[in-house]
């Protein structure tokens, strides 16, 4: 593929994709693209997904679907990716597993965690990403709120409930733009008894805020102020992508809370 710049209409920039999707693609097509991807979490891998696009593209859509939640055929990744694990759990009972599963939703706001499953007068102190113990590769937010899930009904009601506190804001680009980054994390742990194995793992999928151009948004106050902490963490992570493809020695994490909040789900094993 080949855009312009419109300023400049002479330059081309060159972009490959795996895959390309017409604008009438249903829901259902795009999951059909990241099913393997999202079975893999059974299989004991970490496995993250990201929706990334210019503020207004659909990203939010793609996630969870529509506000209020349609007909089952208009609902985003996060309730098909659920359903498709639960019925893959299902499965594997009859080979002797059982597994567990419990979910969680939070928002980088301006570069602080907030918990979407809890309203605004019942959080406490801001939300930390620690380490889960000294010299330990392994993160997690403790007082983060985790809720034991079994079916879609139940995560559907999660998204309900994450989405009317979930920072949003009219601008220049989009009358209701995602002014935070949602991370929904379903943490999944099997064991089969007979054969006294068990396996962890989670799968993460991500609604990053749109990336803005600040002369097109409009922004000004607090608004731009979001708009400058979004850009600068959508580079992190840029940056962050590049030196895992580069296998530079360091990967620069550290640089924003997404891109240290996702850490486990970006490097070592994950997919």
């Amino acid at each position: 593929s080949q855009v312009g710049r419109e300023r400049r209409p002479e330059l081309r920039y060159d972009f490959s994709f795996d895959r390309v999707f017409q604008p009438g693609a249903s829901q259902q097509e795009i999951f059909q693209e990241i099913q393997l991807l999202v079975q893999s979490a059974l299989d004991g891998y970490p496995v993250c997904i990201f929706a990334y696009g210019q503020t207004g593209s659909g990203k939010t859509f793609t996630m969870e679907g529509p506000e209020p939640p349609g007909a089952p055929e208009s609902r985003g990744m996060i309730p098909r990716a659920v359903r498709h694990l639960f019925r893959g759990a299902r499965d594997l009972a009859g080979k002797g597993w059982q597994y567990h599963f419990s979910a969680s939703f939070l928002e980088i706001y301006n570069e602080s965690l907030r918990d979407l499953l809890l309203a605004k007068g019942e959080r406490g102190s801001e939300l930390e990403i620690r380490r889960v113990a000294p010299g330990s590769d392994e993160l997690h937010v403790p007082n983060l709120t985790w809720v034991p899930v079994q079916s879609e009904e139940e995560v559907l009601e999660l998204l309900l409930r994450a989405g009317s506190q979930r920072s949003v804001a009219r601008t220049g680009l989009n009358e209701r733009s995602s002014r935070s980054h949602s991370v929904f994390q379903l943490r999944i742990r099997g064991e089969h008894a007979a054969r006294d194995l068990q396996c962890a793992s989670s799968l993460t999928l991500v609604d990053l805020a749109g990336s803005e151009r600040l002369e097109k948004s409009g922004s000004v106050g607090s608004r731009l102020r979001e708009t400058q902490s979004i850009n600068s963490s959508l580079s992190a992570l840029g940056l962050v992508i590049s030196a895992l493809c580069n296998k530079e020695a360091h990967i620069p994490y550290r640089n924003s809370k997404l891109t240290f909040l996702l850490q486990n789900c970006l490097g070592g094993h994950a997919k």
